[in-house]
C-alpha cells in the first residue's frame, strides 16, 4: 500500500507533465532504436515498406498507443479524473463539433493549394480479403493517430494549466507551452511541417478552451491525418 507521501507525489502536475514529456521523446528514441536493430537493415519503417508487408504497421501503431496515451491515462486514473475534465462529455458538443469542422475545412483549403486541384487527407480502403486483424489494427491506427494524439494535448494543455493556476485563461500557459514543446518534439521528423501540426493542435486547444468539449477536434483530427488513413488503406486493401 502506498504511503500518503508517495501519493502525493505520484499526483503531483509537475511530476506527471514532466514524466509524459519524458517518456513520449526517450520511447521515440527506443523505437527508432529498436527498428535499426532488430529490423533488416534493408528495410527503413517508411511508407513504401508498410505497403510491401502490412504487419509492419503494428510497430508505429502500438508504438502510438504506448509512447502518446499511456501515461496520460494511467495518470488520470491515479487522479480519479473525470472525462469531462478533457473535454469528452455532451456539453457544448455542437459549438465543439461546428469549430473543430472550420478548422478542418481550412486544412483541407490549404492542401487544395498545395496540390493545386481539390484534396483531403482521406483515403478510403479497397476492403478487398480483409482478415479480422488487420480490420482492428486499422480502427487502432485510426484512433492512435486521431483522437488519441489530441487526448494527448489536451491532457497536457489542462495539467500544464494545473502546475501555473491558468485554468480560467484562454491563451494560458498550459496551452502555449503545450503546443510549442509538441512542434519542437515533431520537428526531429516532420522537419518544417511541425508547424502545420502545431497551428492545428494550437487552433485545436483553444476549441477545448472555449467549449471545454475535444470531441470535435478529436473526429477532426482523425479526418485530418493523412498517415492514419494511409495505414487503413496499406491494412484494408
Amino acid at each position: 500500500m502506498q504511503s500518503p507521501s508517495r501519493r502525493s507525489f505520484l499526483l503531483n502536475p509537475k511530476l506527471q507533465v514532466a514524466a509524459t514529456w519524458i517518456w513520449n521523446l526517450l520511447g521515440t528514441f527506443a523505437v527508432a532504436a529498436g527498428i535499426a536493430i532488430f529490423l533488416p537493415h534493408d528495410i527503413a519503417l517508411d511508407r513504401s515498406a508498410l505497403q510491401q508487408q502490412p504487419s509492419l504497421a503494428l510497430i508505429p501503431i502500438l508504438s502510438e498507443i504506448i509512447l502518446v496515451g499511456l501515461l496520460p491515462i494511467i495518470f488520470s486514473i491515479l487522479c480519479k479524473d473525470k472525462p469531462a475534465d478533457y473535454g469528452i462529455t455532451t456539453k457544448h458538443l455542437l459549438i465543439s463539433l461546428a469549430l473543430a469542422a472550420g478548422i478542418a475545412l481550412i486544412y483541407f483549403a490549404y492542401l487544395s493549394l498545395l496540390a493545386k486541384h481539390l484534396t483531403t487527407s482521406i483515403q478510403l480502403p479497397a476492403f478487398h480479403h480483409v482478415s479480422l486483424g488487420y480490420a482492428i489494427l486499422a480502427i487502432l491506427g485510426l484512433l492512435a493517430y486521431g483522437p488519441l494524439e489530441v487526448f494527448f494535448v489536451i491532457w497536457l494543455i489542462h495539467n500544464t494549466d494545473r502546475i501555473f493556476k491558468s485554468e480560467t485563461k484562454t491563451w494560458s500557459w498550459g496551452l502555449l507551452l503545450t503546443v510549442a514543446i509538441y512542434a519542437l518534439l515533431h520537428a526531429f521528423s516532420q522537419g518544417a511541417y511541425s508547424l502545420v501540426f502545431a497551428t492545428i493542435m494550437l487552433a485545436f486547444g483553444l476549441v477545448f478552451k472555449r467549449a471545454r468539449n475535444s470531441i470535435g477536434p478529436m473526429i477532426a483530427f482523425m479526418l485530418m491525418n493523412d498517415y492514419a488513413w494511409f495505414l487503413a488503406t496499406v491494412l484494408l486493401r
